[in-house]
C-alpha cells in the first residue's frame, strides 16, 4: 500500500500570512504598486520627488513611475529616473521651451479684463473621484458620492456660465474610490462627448498632507494652487500636453503662481477621447474648500481664451487652435509684412527684366502696363460722366 505524502508548505505560508499580516507601511506601498488608483488621493499615501541634488521638486498622492515627467511651477522640465518606495528621483531636461514660447506668444495678445466672450462652445465637466472632499470644510477627506469636490466643480461651472460659456456638468458618482473608478467615469465622459464639447475636464483634488504646499495668496485673497495632469499612455497625449502648456502659459500671465505645474503620468485618464481633455487637481484635502473654489474660478479665466471661444474680445480672433493676436498690434507682424512685400517687388522686377531682355524694354513694358491700367480704370468713369451729362440735357 502506497502512502501519499502531503506538501504542507503552501498551508504553512497561508497560516503565516494570517497570523502576521503586512505592516501598515508595507501594505500601503504594496497596494500602491499593484494598483495606481487605489492609493491615489486617498489621504494616507504620497510621494516626494527629488532632483539629482536631493532638492524637493514636488509632492503628490499618486503612483509615480519611471518615465513620468514634470514641468514645475518655474517651467523646468524633469523626467523620473528612479522610484524608491515613497521617494522618486528626476533628471533635469532643461527649461520647457514650448511653454516659454507660449508665454512669449501670450505677451503679444491684447487681453482687456472686462471683455465677455460669446456663448459659443460647450465645456464638459465631471468627477472620477466623486468622494474627494476638503477636511477642514467638509469634516472628512472622503465622503462617498457627495464629496466637497462637487462644490468646487460647481464654482468652476458657475464662473464659466457667467463668462458666457455653456457648461455640461455631469454629477454622476463613480464610487468606490478604487482601480475601476476611471473605467466607470469613462462611460460618463463618452456620454458628455455626444454634446461635442470644446474641452472636457475631470476635476479632482490632491491628498498631500501639508496644506501650505498648495496655498497661495493671489490678488489679496487666499486660494489653492492647481495641478494639471496629462496621461502619457494615450494617442492624444501630445495634444493634451499642448493644451496643458497653453493653459499654464496663459494663467502664469494673468494669475502668476496659481498653477502648481504639469505632471505627465503613466496612465490614460480617459484623455484619449479628445485633444483638449485635461485632469486638474484643485488643492489638497487639508485645504479649506472655499480657497479651492476661489482658485478654480481664477483658473476659469483662461479656458475660453485658450480655446478661442472669446471671439468678441477686441484685438483678438478666436480660432480652432486658440487665440491669436491682431497683426495690427504686433510690430513683428508688420516687419514680416514689409519683408514679404520687398521680396515680391525684387522678384517681380527680376522677372520683368528677364522677359523684356533689357532695362529699357522693362521700362517700356512697365509704362505700357501702367498706362493701360489707368486708362481702363478711368474709362468707365468717363462714360458714366457722359451719360449723366446727357440726362441733365434731357431734363432741361
Amino acid at each position: 500500500m502506497k502512502i501519499r505524502t502531503i506538501n504542507f508548505l503552501p498551508l504553512l505560508v497561508i497560516l503565516l500570512i494570517l497570523l502576521f499580516p503586512l505592516p501598515v507601511y508595507g501594505e500601503r506601498y504594496f497596494t500602491s504598486e499593484l494598483n495606481s488608483e487605489l492609493a491615489e488621493h486617498s489621504g494616507n499615501f504620497y510621494i516626494t520627488i527629488y532632483d539629482e541634488n536631493g532638492r524637493v521638486l514636488d509632492k503628490m498622492a499618486r503612483k509615480v513611475a519611471i518615465g513620468d515627467e514634470i514641468i514645475t511651477e518655474d517651467d523646468r522640465h524633469y523626467k523620473i529616473t528612479r522610484v524608491d518606495h515613497e521617494r522618486a528621483y528626476a533628471q533635469y531636461l532643461g527649461e520647457d521651451q514650448i511653454l516659454l514660447g507660449y508665454k512669449e506668444y501670450f505677451e503679444r495678445v491684447v487681453l482687456p479684463a472686462g471683455a465677455m466672450p460669446k456663448k459659443k462652445g460647450i465645456v464638459a465637466m465631471y468627477h472620477t473621484h466623486s468622494d474627494e472632499a476638503y477636511q477642514p470644510s467638509d469634516g472628512k477627506a472622503n465622503i462617498p458620492a457627495r464629496g466637497g469636490i462637487y462644490k468646487v466643480g460647481a464654482a468652476l461651472a458657475d464662473k464659466l456660465s457667467r463668462m458666457g460659456i455653456k457648461v455640461a456638468y455631469d454629477r454622476t458618482p463613480h464610487d468606490p474610490h478604487d482601480a475601476n473608478a476611471y473605467h466607470r467615469s469613462r462611460r460618463t465622459a463618452v456620454r458628455l462627448m455626444k454634446k461635442r464639447p470644446i474641452a472636457i475636464l475631470d476635476v479632482h483634488r490632491d491628498a498631500v498632507p501639508d496644506p501650505d504646499f498648495y496655498e497661495k495668496n493671489i490678488q489679496g485673497q487666499k486660494v489653492t494652487k492647481i495641478r494639471l495632469v496629462v496621461g502619457r499612455q494615450n494617442p492624444q497625449m501630445a495634444a493634451n500636453l499642448d493644451f496643458a502648456r497653453k493653459m499654464k502659459a496663459y494663467v502664469d500671465k494673468t494669475h502668476p503662481g496659481l498653477i502648481k505645474g504639469i505632471y505627465i503620468g503613466k496612465g490614460n485618464y480617459n484623455q484619449d477621447l479628445m485633444p483638449t481633455a485635461l485632469l486638474i487637481e484643485v488643492g489638497t484635502h487639508t485645504n479649506k474648500r472655499y480657497e479651492a473654489e476661489k482658485g478654480v474660478q481664477l483658473f476659469a479665466d483662461a479656458i475660453p481664451k485658450v480655446l478661442g471661444v472669446a471671439t468678441s474680445i477686441p484685438g483678438t480672433q478666436g480660432t480652432a487652435q486658440g487665440m491669436r493676436s491682431d497683426v495690427a498690434k504686433s510690430p513683428g507682424a508688420w516687419r514680416n509684412f514689409f519683408i514679404v512685400l520687398i521680396a515680391a517687388l525684387i522678384l517681380g522686377g527680376a522677372f520683368l527684366l528677364i522677359s523684356a531682355g533689357s532695362i529699357s524694354g522693362a521700362k517700356e513694358r512697365l509704362g505700357s502696363f501702367i498706362s493701360r491700367e489707368v486708362t481702363s480704370s478711368m474709362l468707365p468713369r468717363r462714360k458714366e460722366g457722359k451719360k449723366e451729362e446727357q440726362k441733365d440735357e434731357e431734363t432741361k
